[in-house]
């Protein structure tokens, strides 16, 4: 019942939005909402013009000014820290910019004198001033190899990537920054696909061959002590293993040697050659190519969870593989027209397949390199 009575409060909010006349929002100093009611109304030929044309001109140029009053304040200051308040700032303009804009035919013809100013060049001026510096600073308190400074950059990481979510290497810098915030963190492997996965196979890789440096970036248990605090949880699902069957293929050709004059000297006699360039079979060489493949997948994703919140700080998806493969031929005919990768394998035999579990242990043990990879990549700990 508390679910529905819920659902029905969203659904009705616009509608109380609406129901507040413009004049109550600005009074409260609610511009942007007042802005947007008034060109919905305006477009959709509700109302009275001229009261909604004097409410919108006078929400747009009180916000208006709040936000260039700031810009101006900020920008005295010459801090370099600024410059993601300043981008705030300009995207509040930009946005009313364009609400505003999808009435700016109604306002020529009206003569209403609302000026629109498009503020999209300093708005990804600041943008990129903003990213550039929070990188910046981000990778300076790294270095500190303090844990209360890798927590600022991770913070400082995370504005990064709501300016540019690929900005330069700072994916990488995340993860850095969460491990060097944490004291201690706790790993739990997660088996949520539909294999059947041994107790060792899952404590094998809750095993963690760590080094001193390592450690002291970020330590790690699986079970936590009575008293034993963490602040930080690895937790690793994963979500599907698959084997595929050994598949066998065949390729059959024909070869033949690009320069056969060459094999003339290989000849006593050059009667012979000349007898033996009339042969059917001269220069040509049947080939079958047989390619044995088998596959194990393990895909899953590791997530760093802040434990007191529960909160994602960081997802990454792994995707580990085992592959067996082997490859030989067999030829028959004029051998000097066999290529040489080829008749590197004539004799060597077809092998027989792994078991699925074997191949599985193997993408398994994969997993882990992979896992260990990301948590305590080299640069952290060496850099």
């Amino acid at each position: 019942m508390m679910k529905k009575h819920f659902l029905l409060l969203i659904l009705a909010f616009p509608v109380l939005l609406l129901a507040q006349s413009p004049e109550k929002l600005i009074s409260k100093g609610e511009y942007d909402d007042a802005i947007e009611i008034c060109v919905d109304k305006l477009e959709a030929g509700k109302g009275k013009k001229d009261e909604l044309y004097a409410s919108l001109k006078h929400a747009f140029e009180a916000a208006n000014e709040i936000n260039l009053n700031k810009i101006l304040e900020l920008k005295g200051s010459r801090q370099p820290a600024m410059w993601f308040d300043v981008f705030v700032n300009y995207a509040d303009l930009q946005m009313r910019y364009t609400t505003v804009s999808r009435i700016s035919e109604m306002l020529t013809q009206d003569m209403v004198n609302i000026q629109l100013t498009d503020h999209s060049t300093d708005l990804e001026a600041s943008r990129q001033n903003a990213a550039a510096y929070l990188y910046a600073h981000s990778v300076s308190l790294l270095k500190s190899g303090k844990k209360a400074d890798a927590g600022q950059a991770y913070s400082e990481l995370l504005l990064v990537t709501k300016l540019y979510p690929d900005y330069q290497d700072v994916e990488i810098l995340m993860r850095r920054a969460i491990g060097g915030s944490a004291n201690l963190a706790r790993m739990e492997i997660n088996n949520r696909s539909d294999a059947s996965l041994s107790p060792d196979f899952i404590a094998s890789m809750e095993e963690m061959a760590l080094t001193y440096r390592e450690k002291q970036y970020l330590d790690y248990i699986v079970k936590a002590e009575p008293g034993q605090h963490y602040s930080l949880v690895l937790a690793v699902d994963i979500n599907s293993v698959n084997a595929t069957p050994g598949t066998v293929n065949e390729k059959e050709y024909t070869a033949s040697h690009k320069n056969p004059e060459s094999y003339a000297a290989t000849y006593d006699d050059p009667a012979k050659f000349e007898e033996d360039k009339k042969h059917p079979d001269f220069n040509k060489c049947k080939i079958t190519e047989i390619y044995q493949i088998k596959t194990a997948v393990i895909k899953g994703k590791l997530k760093y969870i802040d434990q007191a919140s529960g909160k994602v700080l960081y997802e990454i998806p792994i995707t580990a593989r085992s592959v067996f493969e082997n490859k030989t031929a067999t030829a028959t005919g004029d051998m000097f027209a066999c290529p040489p990768e080829i008749s590197e394998i004539l004799d060597k035999p077809k092998m027989k397949f792994p078991k699925s579990g074997e191949m599985i242990t193997r993408a398994g043990k994969e997993f882990k390199i992979l896992l260990k990879g990301i948590i305590w990549n080299d640069s952290f700990i060496n850099n």
